[in-house]
């Protein structure tokens, strides 16, 4: 273990899994000096390999940790499934004084953090909620900080806060709170619309090669097909490796990674249930989160398998009109995915107390590299027209960006059908816009009540 030498540190850093080292080094590039702490001694090993100089240092104990810290002390948590905050807390309360600043940085369920808050509260010890979106490159080089808590953390951790985000035109990707809880809602909403964008692109490339046999070089073209158009961020510079059954070296698929990633982290399972909770429909999240997606290889080595299953390019659409086509659907389907993760927002207001600033929160999360798209303009401007907007697609021009695509998402459910393939994120947008929309749904047949059957009228639209 590395000998601390006197000088004392800014931050400490509790928790060195990926994202835990990836901020230590980034910090240290902004000339912070960390000392940083992990109860497993391979992940403390793997930061002192990646570590060059003086100001990232690891300690032996939480003790030794805590003894380095310039005062009042600073420490930023990253809990996981093998050190839960409730473990993480249970070892630091004794050391913890009054003014120390606690910032919980993992992936905390907004519920439990607001316990925490009321814990540390009696021992006059700060507390915020830290959620940090862009994944392990977002973490080592800026990402988007998500950051809650009161007035006096907020106004004292601010130079750190920007040291960790990413900039968008110049501005520090921060959005504030004024409760630690909100934070970590925000993150929570913020990794359910990811993976929703994900499943898309996945389904989207999956029709596109079905339709028009592209061979892996083709999928490769950075000027040609596989790149649809809609994401101009960090998905998009990775989505020609969906496929990449070439270089047998090559690292694992991101975007399968990133999909895996997204349905089996615990954001997934709060998400749907606080949706669940107070009737927010999130159906094409919640598809995202739950459907079992083979990986394309795996799917492409069974349908070898079982060659009279292939409907593959029986269409016969030309190249042009598929790409057009899965455009709009794309782009139709990520408003909708972005409506339904602001809804959830626009929802813990009601039911939290939460007085989010969806302008500036979607103004943010352009810093996000895994997250970056135009579409987040669109957002910007709807919510700063109106603040109080009571849902997405109620803005005129939103909603009518929606419906100029709405017939290309109608030809990517179709397509997918026609091609013996699912593609559950779509079909979920086009229910969800559509049962949006309608006046009259089947299920008013159903709750109509029992006595009075004869004086249901149906719509000429259904006779």
């Amino acid at each position: 273990m590395a000998v601390l030498d006197a000088a004392q540190s800014d931050v400490g850093i509790i928790g060195l899994d990926v994202m835990g080292r990836n901020v230590a080094l980034h910090l240290a590039e902004h000339l912070l000096n960390i000392t940083a702490y992990d109860w497993q001694p391979p992940k403390t090993l793997a930061l002192q390999e990646q570590a060059a100089g003086p100001a990232v240092r690891v300690a032996a104990s939480i003790s030794d940790l805590m003894a380095n810290l310039r005062q009042p002390r600073t420490l930023l948590i990253f809990s996981g499934a093998d050190t839960p905050m409730n473990f993480v807390l249970d070892e630091l309360l004794p050391e913890l004084e009054d003014g120390d600043l606690l910032m919980d940085a993992g992936d905390s369920y907004y519920k439990e953090t607001d316990g925490h808050k009321l814990l540390l509260a009696e021992r006059r010890v700060q507390f915020m909620g830290i959620g940090l979106a862009g994944g392990e490159r977002g973490a080592r080089h800026g990402a988007v900080v998500m950051a809650g808590g009161a007035h006096e953390a907020l106004h004292q951790s601010r130079p750190l806060l920007e040291a960790l985000a990413s900039t968008v035109a110049g501005q520090p990707s921060v959005c504030c709170f004024d409760s630690a809880p909100a934070a970590h809602f925000v993150k929570m909403v913020h990794a359910a619309i990811e993976a929703a964008l994900l499943q898309l692109l996945s389904e989207s490339f999956d029709l596109l090669q079905r339709s028009l046999l592209l061979t892996d070089e083709e999928l490769h073209d950075p000027s040609g097909a596989c790149h649809i158009g809609v994401l101009n961020g960090h998905l998009m510079d990775i989505s020609g490796r969906l496929f990449d059954p070439v270089d047998k070296q090559a690292p694992p698929l991101l975007v399968e990674n990133s999909l895996a990633s997204a349905r089996s982290a615990a954001l997934g399972t709060w998400v749907a249930q606080t949706a669940r909770e107070w009737g927010v429909l999130i159906p094409t999240i919640e598809a995202a989160l739950e459907t079992q997606h083979a990986a394309a290889s795996q799917r492409r080595q069974a349908l070898l398998a079982a060659p009279f299953r292939q409907p593959f390019g029986r269409l016969g659409d030309d190249p042009e009109s598929v790409l057009d086509g899965l455009h709009g659907a794309l782009r139709a389907a990520m408003m909708i995915s972005y409506a339904q993760g602001f809804a959830l927002l626009i929802a813990a207001s009601k039911h939290l107390d939460f007085q989010f600033d969806l302008g500036e929160i979607s103004r943010a999360w352009k810093g996000c590299t895994r997250l970056r798209t135009s579409l987040l303009d669109d957002i910007s401007v709807a919510f700063q027209a109106m603040p109080d907007l009571p849902d997405l697609l109620a803005d005129d021009d939103f909603s009518q960006n929606v419906m100029a695509f709405q017939e290309n998402l109608r030809q990517a459910v179709w397509r997918a059908h026609e091609l013996d393939t699912v593609v559950p994120a779509f079909l979920a947008s086009l229910d969800y816009l559509d049962s949006d929309r309608a006046a009259w749904l089947p299920v008013n047949l159903i709750q109509a009540p029992p006595r009075s059957p004869a004086r249901i009228t149906l719509p000429l639209a259904m006779l």
